[in-house]
């Protein structure tokens, strides 16, 4: 039974790319490769890769059917990403505090992204 975490931690957000990119550098998947792996155009995928084209539901499913990556965590990070964009108050320095409850089965992602973003997490 997952818990609610009364101390939100604050961490950057980072449009999907950012997220997805080192996951295909990790595991030698060229973005070539990949791009056919879940049927786009390699220009589209770079476009998503270095954050200048939002991350779809239909692009989120297809990469979670093909290297893992949960789809609901990537177009959480999307939602956040658009989110903090559109909100003239977020170029301050200022870090933004949010919840959220991740499924005991994607723990392990949510420290890799902690690891690998510097973002803090409370487990």
């Amino acid at each position: 039974m997952a818990t609610k975490n009364e101390n939100p931690a604050p961490f950057m957000t980072v449009h999907p790319g950012m997220m997805i990119k080192p996951e295909l550098v990790e595991r030698g998947i060229s973005q070539k490769d990949f791009a056919k792996m879940v049927g786009i155009q390699a220009s589209h995928l770079s476009e998503v890769l270095n954050g200048k084209r939002a991350l779809t539901t239909e692009l989120a499913v297809k990469i979670e059917q093909s290297i893992g990556l949960p789809a609901k965590v990537l177009l959480a990070a999307q939602t956040q990403y658009e989110l903090e964009s559109a909100n003239p108050a977020s170029d301050s320095n200022e870090k933004e505090t949010v919840s959220i409850t991740i499924p005991v089965g994607d723990r392990n992602l949510l420290r890799e992204l902690v690891r690998r973003f510097g973002w803090v997490g409370v487990f």
